[in-house]
């Protein structure tokens, strides 16, 4: 009845896609937690960091001030500007806060702009996998095709002009691209962003660029940014955000920089879809180019744990990983009884209470995904819990 109800209103495209593996996973660690089972959650993509408290008592202030109303649809023009100068003395972009950045309700919203404000139904987008789990949903909300680009572990996903052109047609209008990487934990080289943005400029298409981890990188890489080429930089749509880096993962704040011309037209579509992001947020953003400490010492404990994690789980029979290289992901490849990503992380979870992540949502099947923003107690404890099963 339900199904017949479903097949009859619900969009096609809709229907097309599945839930968020991630964000289900982590729905059903907190529906465990709270009906008293143990479990071990390495599945969250969220700092176990309280936000700064300089950024809580901007918003706090802001709120009393009465800056609780609608603001202009491309956001605060105090954060924007703050934005545009971010971007100039972190990332090499040359950007007018007037017209080429727009604040949103999240990375994740300003990903979906970019996406429904310029892809057509039948164009196709490049996707580097393995992916993070919402660009190809998304991709299909718009009803264009996402496309895969297949890395592989066994070359730490290095990505090469000829694994794109193999991908690329007639119909390919967009790519997008995800540098520090969820899931791999990739930056990629400056070799890799001139490969990237020559192919970019041969083939005349546009660019998403998800720069979302920029700040959590380790052992002095460095993030480049796509749009830091002045040749490519009309073709590149800078998505970054205040989750990851400054712990405001609840905040819902994002934003995009882009040449005036696209940002013209996502403002239009911005404007129908939310109006604008949440007012005192915006105002208490501006305080987080002044954090760099508290991101800094963040940074750190995520290291720190990462190197435990890494050191750790190398030991472990059926696991290979490498240093992840940015973001607080291990993405392990698994060797275990013949197991596939899904199968193993199953198996884990019912014997061990360890909850991961199936690379098979990212689109690799051989590996799983670890989140060290879980605290080190947490972490240590999943190590322990692993070691009993599969030392058995």
């Amino acid at each position: 009845m339900v199904n017949k109800f479903v097949n009859k209103f619900a969009n096609s495209k809709v229907q097309s896609i599945g839930p968020s593996a991630s964000s289900s996973l982590n729905d059903k660690a907190m529906e465990l937690r709270a009906a008293g089972k143990k479990i071990v959650n390495l599945t969250i993509g969220e700092p176990n960091f309280d936000t700064p408290k300089r950024i809580k008592e901007a918003a706090y202030k802001s709120i009393e001030a009465g800056f609780t109303h609608y603001v202009p649809a491309p956001g605060v023009s105090t954060l924007r500007e703050s934005i545009a100068k971010k971007l100039q003395n972190e990332n090499d972009i040359e950007v007018d806060p007037v017209d080429e950045i727009i604040v949103t309700p999240g990375a994740k919203f300003a990903i979906y702009l970019a996406i429904i404000t310029f892809l057509e139904e039948g164009d196709e987008v490049l996707i580097l996998d393995p992916s993070w789990v919402s660009y190809k949903p998304l991709v299909q909300l718009s009803g264009a095709k996402p496309v895969s680009v297949p890395l592989h572990y066994d070359d730490n996903f290095k990505i090469t002009r000829e694994k794109l052109e193999k991908n690329v047609t007639s119909k390919t209008k967009m790519i997008i691209i995800n540098s520090p990487n969820n899931p791999t934990g990739r930056v990629f080289t400056k070799e890799e962003v001139k490969e990237i943005n020559q192919f970019i400029l041969d083939h005349n298409i546009l660019a998403i660029s998800d720069e979302i981890y920029e700040h959590i990188v380790y052992d002095n890489f460095k993030n480049i940014s796509l749009a830091s080429d002045p040749s490519v930089k009309e073709s590149i749509i800078t998505i970054n955000g205040f989750s990851k880096s400054y712990a405001m993962t609840g905040w819902r704040l994002g934003y995009i920089a882009a040449e005036k011309e696209l940002v013209k037209e996502m403002v239009k579509v911005q404007q129908h879809l939310v109006s604008c992001a949440t007012s005192f947020s915006q105002y208490a953003a501006i305080e987080a180019f002044d954090c760099e400490s508290e991101v800094n010492l963040m940074v750190e404990d995520y290291k720190r744990r990462r190197d435990f994690l890494v050191s750790e789980l190398n030991s472990l029979p059926g696991f290979e990983c490498r240093s992840p290289e940015g973001t607080f992901y291990v993405f392990a490849k698994v060797n275990y009884n013949g197991m596939n990503s899904e199968e193993f992380s199953q198996y884990i979870f019912e014997n061990a209470g360890v909850l991961v992540t199936p690379g098979a949502a990212y689109n690799d099947n051989e590996c799983i995904r670890l989140s060290f923003a879980a605290s080190m107690e947490e972490l240590e404890a999943g190590v322990e819990s692993l070691k009993k099963v599969l030392y058995e």
